[in-house]
């Protein structure tokens, strides 16, 4: 009896590992790549707002503004359109002349990582900080 407990567990355990059922390896985290991507320039001239796409379907990019004492008129209504695997640049500042969101400069980058950043987005809020 002992001996075909013994002879079961061992084949058991052999199927086990066979199939990949015993794998106990610790494996590496991956992290999800999010939705959308942000970059921001906050001591460029002019100073840019970088939304990635990294979805297969279109997203809605709703509003862009800054974290860190945002103005009396922020977050700035964007309402555009971004498709799969696309990107667009806002500009803010004085020298803005292509997706030009305000020609008032936004961002704090005397702050640090205080300000950044924050994109209102139909697949959710994301956020980048200065450097």
């Amino acid at each position: 009896m002992r001996a075909s407990l013994v002879v079961m567990v061992s084949i058991l355990c052999f199927v086990f590992v066979s199939y990949g059922f015993g794998d106990v390896a610790p494996r590496e985290a991956v992290a999800a790549t999010p939705a959308v991507s942000v970059s921001v320039g906050c001591d460029a001239n002019p100073e840019t707002t970088r939304v990635h796409n990294n979805m297969n379907h279109s997203v809605r990019i709703n509003t862009v503004g800054s974290i860190y004492q945002p103005r009396s008129n922020e977050p700035f209504h964007a309402s555009r359109i971004l498709g799969a695997g696309k990107a667009i640049t806002f500009e803010t500042g004085y020298a803005a002349n292509h997706n030009t969101l305000t020609r008032q400069y936004i961002y704090n980058s005397d702050v640090g990582s205080k300000e950044g950043a924050r994109i209102g987005t139909s697949a959710g809020t994301f956020v980048d900080r200065c450097n």
